[in-house]
């Protein structure tokens, strides 16, 4: 533990600790990776339109979650779009849409092959936001960026606007059983890890208020189950990389089809106590694999 010459940008507080690659602030628990930040250029999705079409669970989680915070429906705003995927299926339900990208290859597939609004910077939008989003984008974003995003979606909100947030919960059961195992650790990419309390006073520092937490089973069964299976690879997240993102890691196809089956029979042996911990996921949102969380502007009582 000791003194850092940088305040914490959320709570200014100036007392850190080491934690795992990050410096953790001790007052609200946040942390922010050591040295320089700088944004990390990642293509999260297989860009292929017939991928994008396919709905999971996840993406029903996603759409439930939409309609539940949904007050208006004039313009939506998602930060971090990727592959514009949550993008696709949400636009419908919108008279506007426009995602943030600052993934070259993300954004040029999102424009050009499934027609949607992409801008890489926020200063392009124009009119009041109904509903702004981060789904897994906010802890990839620099302290500069984050600033900016925020200042702009206030001046372009107002109390009917919506903001879903989703980041990795560095107080979560999952980081504190798998450490560096966790599925949602990635020290590559991630330049923040957050927890509840972090993300409530930054968003409380541009006049947001939380009104609801979400507890989504995709997520924390899948952090659980690859969390289990990390333990046992020397490839951080092998099961998620592979059918997520189409990586190969440069080896042959004979021993990737043995590092699948492996996984595989991993996965049979982690299902039920990973469906055992989900269940602790659900009674207690604070600790759970994944922070998920829709947020209005305050109310000026005095009005």
């Amino acid at each position: 533990m000791g003194i850092s010459d940088k305040n914490c940008f959320i709570c200014d507080n100036d007392l850190f600790a080491d934690s795992a690659g990050y410096i953790k602030c001790i007052k609200c628990g946040h942390e922010i990776i050591k040295g320089d930040c700088q944004y990390a250029f990642i293509v999260n999705d297989i860009l292929c339109p017939e991928s994008v079409r396919k709905i999971d669970s996840l993406d029903r989680f996603k759409q439930r979650v939409l309609q539940e915070c949904l007050v208006k429906n004039d313009f939506l705003l998602d930060i971090g779009s990727a592959s514009g995927k949550f993008l696709y299926h949400s636009k419908s339900l919108f008279r506007k849409h426009m995602g943030i990208e600052v993934t070259d290859e993300c954004a040029d597939f999102a424009r050009n092959r499934l027609g949607l609004n992409i801008e890489r910077d926020i200063s392009s939008i124009d009119g009041e936001i109904s509903v702004a989003t981060f789904w897994h984008s906010l802890e990839h974003i620099t302290v500069e960026e984050i600033g900016k995003i925020f200042k702009r979606i206030n001046s372009s909100s107002s109390e009917n606007t919506r903001i879903i947030i989703s980041v990795p919960n560095n107080q979560s059961l999952q980081y504190a059983l798998f450490n560096e195992g966790y599925a949602y650790y990635d020290f590559s990419s991630h330049l923040h890890q957050f927890s509840s309390g972090s993300l409530d006073m930054l968003m409380a520092k541009y006049e947001f208020e939380k009104i609801h937490n979400f507890y989504s089973f995709p997520y924390s069964a899948f952090g659980y189950l690859q969390g289990f299976l990390n333990k046992f690879n020397r490839i951080h997240n092998y099961l998620y990389y592979r059918k997520k993102r189409g990586w190969t890691f440069g080896k042959e196809q004979s021993k990737l089809i043995l590092y699948d089956i492996y996984n595989y029979l991993l996965l049979i042996f982690f299902v039920m106590p990973s469906l055992l911990l989900c269940i602790y996921d659900l009674v207690n949102p604070e600790r759970g694999g994944v922070i998920i969380a829709c947020y209005r502007k305050k109310r000026d009582w005095r009005s």
